[in-house]
This record gives C-alpha cells, sequence and structure tokens, in this order.
C-alpha cells in the first residue's frame, strides 16, 4: 500500500490530470492535462515509489508546447506535486530528479526552461514563499551554471545566489564573527558556550522582527533563557545581531529587547561586506549546536522552537 503521504500526493496529481483533460489531438488546445508515469509493481515501498516518481515525473509532459505555460492550472500545479515529492526521497534523487527535467527543459524550448526556472524561484528561493528551501533550490544553481548551452550574462546572478547559498548549510560549520555589545565590548560567536545558540539577524524597523519578537516573547523562551543565564553550563543563547549602520535606530530599541538576550551590532557592516551570511531577507534565523555547526538555516522560527522543545 502507498503510505498517506505519498496517496495524497498522487491523488491531488491525478485529480489535476482528471479536471484539465481533454479530447485526444487537440495539440496545444487550452485543456491539456499533466499525466504522471503509472508507477511499476515492483514498487511497493513508500521510498521506491517516491524516487520512481521522481526520476519520471516529467515523462509525458510536452516541454515543447509553451502554451502551457498560461495553464497554471496544468504546468503550475503539478510542479507543485513534484515539490512535495523531495522530502520524501534522498538527496542525490532530488539532485538528479531537478536536472533530468531542466535537461528535457532546456531541450525542448528556452522559453519553458525560462518558465520553470522561474517557477522554481517563486517555490523554493523567495523568503514569503511557504516552501521556501535554500537545499533544493541550490540543484537548479548548480545546473545553470554547469549548463554549456545558458550564455555567461545569464549565469552571473545564479553563481551569486550559489556562492551565498552554499555558504552556512546545515551540517557545517557556521562562520566566525565578531558582535559588539551596547557597552561597546567585543565578542566572538567562537566564544560562546552552549548546547546550542539561536542567531537572529533584525532590525527594529522591520514589522516582520516587530511580529517574531512578540511571538517569541509568548513561547515562555525567555525566563528560560533568563535561568539559563544563571548556570555555568549554558543549553541555549539567544544572539541578536543589528546587522545595519543606523546604531541609533538600534540603541533606541535596546529598551525592547530581553535582557536575556545578547543584543549586539555589526560593528562596520563586516558581516553584509564580507558576505559571511547571507541576509537577503530580514528577519533570518540560525540554529547552531555547540560545535557552532548548523542545524538550521533560515528557516522560521517555530521550527526552531519545535527542534528545540523535542531537544532541550
Amino acid at each position: 500500500m502507498k503510505s498517506k503521504k505519498l496517496g495524497i500526493i498522487i491523488g491531488l496529481c491525478m485529480a489535476l490530470a482528471a479536471c484539465s483533460s481533454s479530447p485526444k489531438g487537440k495539440g496545444k488546445a487550452k485543456g491539456q492535462a499533466f499525466r504522471l508515469p503509472e508507477v511499476p509493481v515492483i514498487y511497493t515501498g513508500e521510498r521506491e515509489q517516491a524516487k520512481f516518481l521522481v526520476a519520471h515525473y516529467w515523462d509525458h509532459f510536452n516541454f515543447a508546447d509553451t502554451s502551457l505555460i498560461s495553464q497554471p492550472e496544468v504546468t503550475e500545479q503539478a510542479f507543485g506535486g513534484f515539490l512535495q515529492l523531495f522530502p520524501l526521497v534522498p538527496y542525490a534523487d532530488v539532485e538528479s530528479g531537478i536536472a533530468g527535467m531542466l535537461d528535457k527543459a532546456l531541450a525542448a524550448d528556452s522559453v519553458m526552461f525560462a518558465h520553470f526556472t522561474s517557477l522554481y524561484e517563486n517555490y523554493l528561493y523567495d523568503p514569503n514563499s511557504p516552501m521556501l528551501s535554500e537545499e533544493y533550490y541550490i540543484p537548479v544553481l548548480q545546473y545553470i551554471v554547469r549548463s554549456p548551452r545558458i550564455g555567461e550574462i545569464d549565469k552571473v546572478r545564479p553563481e551569486y545566489r550559489l556562492m551565498m547559498a552554499l555558504k552556512n548549510r546545515p551540517g557545517s560549520k557556521a562562520a566566525d564573527f565578531v558582535y559588539t555589545l551596547p557597552s561597546g565590548e567585543k565578542g566572538k560567536l567562537s566564544d560562546i558556550r552552549s548546547n546550542y545558540i539561536i542567531l537572529f539577524f533584525n532590525n527594529p524597523d522591520c514589522d516582520a522582527c516587530r511580529t517574531i519578537r512578540a511571538e517569541i516573547a509568548g513561547t515562555g523562551l525567555n525566563p528560560f533563557l533568563e535561568k539559563e543565564q544563571k548556570e555555568k553550563q549554558r543549553r541555549l543563547v539567544f544572539l541578536s545581531v543589528y546587522p545595519d549602520p543606523d546604531l541609533d535606530v538600534w540603541r533606541k530599541s535596546l529598551k525592547e529587547q530581553p535582557s536575556s538576550w545578547i543584543n549586539a551590532y555589526d560593528d562596520g557592516e563586516i558581516i553584509r561586506k564580507e558576505r559571511l551570511y547571507d541576509l537577503r531577507a530580514i528577519p533570518t534565523f540560525y540554529l547552531l549546536d555547540k560545535n557552532k555547526k548548523v542545524i538550521f538555516k533560515d528557516v522560521p522560527f517555530r521550527v526552531i522552537l519545535s527542534y528545540l522543545d523535542q531537544n532541550l
């Protein structure tokens, strides 16, 4: 039997195909269907079925038919179903699935290729996307940068994005930096001793930052942090870093910052200038372990909180 999650994804795609079906031989007529490949009966487990689907998902899609670009109820919904399969398979299968799909698109039509790379950007790279995942966007960027069929000018932005995406990836050691406290005293990320560090890049003028601070205040985390400050072996440290140059704005906001946090700023904007962290969106959260290895990069705070609830 298919697992519930895989069955839901397949069901959604089948419903899409049924709703958008059209008579045979209509060519580019509006209303074409997206057809999933049939999973061979030898694949009985969820992972095997998902791996097959990721590899063959686009077998029946006509990448040469650019009229499908104007049919998001077919193309974009099918694309969303493809992305939902990614967590069900190993990362190497995601990489090969994306490369295979982009091979088909690029070989068929440059306009269709541009459409799908735009969808990848909107779904996986846009900070406001609920499906935001830089890890899944990396294979897209790698494909573009490595392809001999794509012009060098068209690679400039993807090359920069790839460089930043490869920094501070989950499992790697976080880039070290010096922070400055309100007193002028300096500290280093690498010198903090704690089982976990929440790294919070934010700006007091940012509406989303204010919302996040209110959300954190309602979690009971701050009293926990206050208690941790008294312990020699701290389990959690919250490091709030202001990365921008207007210190007057930051200093005025200090009275609103919890005293249980390390409230600091980046003197000289070294983090941005040396591109130590990708701060294309504020606020940005990281969770680090005691060895300063990245557990989560640029994720919603609720993801970090859920992890800490299970591990602290």
